[in-house]
């Protein structure tokens, strides 16, 4: 049953008691102030049995707790600890001091309720809310958007240890199957040693002899395969035309579901000189791999070409004249920065109510299916088109007529060519051919023996136009306001959004909204005092 937090103040209150107040300006200062209305029990109802069960502790409270939290970085029992020793916390709980507000399995909870309930969105349009009434939102926002990475909780491994744990997964639920000890299971099915912390250190083997590293690995793949096969064997008995599974048979399929995607991204099998076939580790690295067993959403990525990180992507829309987040996601680490960069403007205008009137970014978000996603939608998006740079110092496409109505294209030489192919993004390619043999400016424009190519993006048009904005007057200094963004990522940074707390991109985005919600609120607070200060003076 809901709890309800006290509108009357507890004679042993902080202040009554103790003489204290958090410093002024402070955060906690601030959330104090603002806490009785910034959130209500009955935002939470859904959690909660009307009639049954004893009164729980007021969720309004666990909200702001969750805050305080995000703000000091701290673990749940931690933030339990501090709600009974801090007077800070109980300053803006108000709650005398010495008194916990909650279990640490009750304030899990809680968070469980908010991913379940999808209510991360009710806490984070209250900074909206607190932004708008405070007057800081303009009617029409241009708003920035770019990304930050998330580096991972997952233990990253290697492919014969990654392989190793998806058998312990996979055994150990086949043994809950079944209904006996993983130990037993692994030990009857001669598969002890993958019990062991990691199954390179049981070996007692010359890593440096590829061919003893192949019939090893060929030996796991052997013993992936029958898992996989027992795995198969006893979900098809199981099945009995429902869509309904038990928990364990979804754990069984989860699973073998990894199981099978680590071998396929990792591993081939050759044919031996002798005819047979041996197991090799894959060369390059396959797209989309899973790098951990702990964490399977992980991925390889990169920000740039020199740094890399194995997590995710936290995907930021901000407000380019207050700083205001206005909407926040996890994506892949491996997904390209534009990805969902629409519906992440729309909803960042369903939040605030009021109309996205332009779209920052950098490069990333300059892609042609990016802008033509934004043209469809009648949406403006400004972001820079790279110069194209010719190879070796030859002629660069900029340096061609391009002309997508009649679908020409002019060389340097002034020399015009309709002669063109379809490309695989869907553009074409125009050929000169014969055209540059005997073409003085050949030796500058093209090495290939057939002449030279151009390829014409399948958004052609939308680039060229693109470019042309980029020349009017006072577009560069228009671009500068896309810092705000970076700003609002280096707040999160603050924040600790840099390292998932949590395993799996639901929990990560409840970090990201909490920390988003945290940030938006110290801004506000902070403005509204910067403003009253110039009143006064």
């Amino acid at each position: 049953m809901i709890g309800k937090r006290s509108a009357q103040r507890s004679l042993y209150d902080v202040g009554n008691v103790f003489s204290y107040s958090p410093k002024a300006g402070s955060f906690y200062d601030q959330l104090a102030l603002v806490a009785p209305e910034l959130f209500r029990d009955e935002d939470f109802a859904e959690f909660y049995s009307v009639s049954q069960g004893r009164p729980s502790a007021p969720p309004s409270e666990l909200a702001l707790l969750t805050l305080m939290q995000f703000y000091a970085n701290l673990s749940d029992e931690e933030s339990v600890e501090r709600s009974a020793c801090d007077l800070r916390f109980a300053t803006v709980l108000r709650r005398p001091a010495g008194e916990r507000l909650c279990a640490k399995s009750t304030f899990q909870q809680f968070r469980a309720h908010l991913i379940l309930h999808n209510k991360l969105g009710l806490i984070f349009e209250r900074s909206i809310s607190q932004a708008r009434a405070a007057g800081m939102l303009p009617k029409e926002l241009r708003v920035a958007i770019d990304t930050k990475p998330i580096l991972g909780r997952g233990a990253v491994m290697d492919t014969l240890n990654l392989l190793a744990s998806g058998v312990r997964q996979l055994g150990s639920a086949l043994a809950e199957a079944e209904g006996i000890a993983s130990g037993t299971f692994f030990a009857r099915e001669g598969l002890a040693d993958y019990l062991k912390p990691s199954i390179k250190g049981s070996q007692d083997l010359d890593w440096s002899n590829r061919d003893a590293r192949n019939e090893f690995l060929s030996a796991i793949v052997a013993d992936c395969t029958r898992l996989l096969n027992m795995a198969g064997a006893r979900l098809a008995a199981n099945r009995d035309g429902s869509d309904a599974q038990s928990f364990s048979d979804r754990r069984l399929r989860d699973a073998a579901r990894l199981l099978e995607q680590l071998l396929l991204q990792d591993v081939d099998v050759v044919k031996t000189a002798e005819g047979g076939d041996k197991a090799v580790i894959r060369d390059g690295v396959t797209h989309g791999r899973v790098p951990s067993t702990t964490d399977p959403e992980q991925r390889h990525g990169r920000k740039s070409a020199s740094k890399r990180f194995t997590g995710a992507k936290a995907s930021v829309v901000t407000d380019t004249q207050s700083g205001i987040i206005l909407e926040t996601d996890v994506i892949p680490g491996d997904a390209p920065d534009a990805t969902g960069a629409l519906p992440l403007v729309e909803q960042a205008e369903e939040n605030t109510g009021a109309k996205v009137v332009d779209t920052l970014g950098d490069c990333a978000y300059g892609s042609g299916e990016t802008r033509q996603a934004f043209a469809d939608a009648e949406r403006e998006l400004s972001v820079r088109v790279p110069d194209s740079v010719g190879r070796n110092g030859l002629y660069a496409k900029k340096h061609f007529d391009i002309d997508t109505e009649t679908g020409r294209v002019t060389c340097p030489n002034n020399i015009t060519t309709i002669k063109s192919h379809r490309a695989k993004d869907g553009g074409q390619i125009f050929s000169f051919g014969d055209a540059c043999r005997d073409c003085p400016l050949r030796s500058e424009c093209t090495t290939s023996k057939d002449g030279r190519t151009v390829h014409v993006h399948p958004q052609e048009a939308l680039l060229q136009t693109a470019k042309e904005e980029q020349k009017r007057p006072g577009w560069r200094q228009h671009m500068r306001e896309r810092l705000g963004v970076e700003n609002s990522l280096a707040r999160l940074g603050h924040l600790g959004i840099g390292q998932a707390r949590y395993i799996g991109h639901e929990k990560t985005r409840f970090q990201l909204k909490i920390s988003a919600t945290v940030a938006n609120l110290r801004r506000v607070w902070n403005w509204v005092a910067e403003e009253g200060r110039l009143a006064a003076a």
